[in-house]
């Protein structure tokens, strides 16, 4: 029975995004060298529909978390946990929302090309009455990103996060329940895996890997991450560019061996 996790992120860790559609050859294999020593899951901001090529490339047989922690998923998709946004706190948002008008709005489960071509929605299109886990406005200039940011964080039972886009110059806002975060997430999961935090390793690159590091032991960040999350890392390794996540588990894999 495995006793040890390893969760990673995905953008900026696993792949070079938007380019880098699945990880390369030298990653996978890294990965397939540790699945019997490790479970292998990822934390990523993307939804399921957009992260599921990637998970099941990989195939770890493992469970992930997805859309910026608010659910769990199986390895074929199934929901084995998730926490949606209170309806009065959801209201609050969109009102914010409403005041940035070049607001394109993503929410629940979307496909790539969704995202990469901007096609979100107005707030005055929103589906107030479906239940909503995961929202975000994407592709905000980072000023503006900023001036958003702060007046999201005043709304009551929500966490936004401000995690770098895939276009230069901007970033996308992740709204969720408070309880729903990377970090939250992972405590969750590692319930389901009935793996102790103390055995866990966190890699990422981003703002939002600042809650997946909250719930870990060993804390990695990549070469290109931002400097708030290399300040807080144990270790900092290789830029995705250059497979430093590879070359990170390869190192831990002859370490164990």
């Amino acid at each position: 029975m495995k006793t040890k996790a390893i969760i990673f992120d995905i953008d900026g860790t696993i792949v070079d995004s938007p380019g880098q559609k699945l990880p390369t050859q030298r990653t996978t294999d890294a990965f397939n060298k540790l699945s019997g020593d490790y479970y292998l899951s990822c934390a990523t901001g993307r939804p399921w529909s957009f992260a599921k090529d990637i998970i099941e490339h990989l195939n770890t047989g493992d469970p992930s978390i997805v859309a910026a922690g608010t659910q769990i998923r199986t390895p074929n998709g199934t929901v084995l946990w998730q926490c949606s946004i209170d309806p009065v706190a959801l209201e609050q948002v969109l009102v914010i929302l409403d005041t940035y008008d070049q607001h394109s709005l993503l929410f629940n489960d979307y496909i790539e090309p969704d995202y990469l071509e901007d096609k979100g929605i107005q707030v005055q299109d929103f589906p107030t009455n479906t239940e909503i886990y995961f929202l975000e406005t994407i592709f905000v200039p980072d000023s503006e990103a900023l001036r958003l940011k702060e007046r999201l964080d005043q709304v009551a039972g929500i966490t936004c996060t401000m995690v770098t886009a895939q276009r230069p110059g901007t970033k996308d806002l992740h709204v969720t329940n408070e309880f729903a975060t990377k970090e939250h997430a992972i405590t969750e999961l590692l319930k389901i895996l009935q793996v102790d935090a103390d055995q866990t390793i966190g890699v990422g690159d981003g703002h939002n890997d600042l809650h997946l590091f909250a719930a870990v032991k060993t804390k990695i960040a990549m070469g290109n991450a931002v400097p708030e999350l290399k300040d807080v890392a144990d270790m900092v390794i290789g830029d995705v560019k250059e497979d430093g996540l590879a070359v990170f588990l390869e190192t831990l894999a002859t370490r164990d061996s």
